[in-house]
């Protein structure tokens, strides 16, 4: 059976007052206060995924210009 693969993304947020979410596709996994809070969630799910379930995880921010970027990449 091949390792589980999981994407999560944090997309930017540019509203003062808004909450940053962390993201499974299309579906929320959590919201946050601030970016940072954000990030380092979704990099302690990344870790949990690599660990206990043995699966790749990948997790991609998008900055105010819309680019994505890798923040953390692990593989089983």
């Amino acid at each position: 059976m091949p390792a589980q693969r999981i994407m999560l993304y944090v997309p930017y947020n540019a509203s003062p007052h808004g909450q940053w979410t962390v993201r499974r596709g299309a579906e929320v996994v959590g919201t946050y206060k601030t970016r940072a809070d954000a990030i380092r969630h979704a990099l302690m799910l990344a870790s949990v995924v690599r660990a206990q379930l043995g699966g790749v995880a990948e997790l991609r921010v998008e900055d105010e210009s819309g680019v994505w970027r890798v923040v953390n990449a692990g593989a089983a």
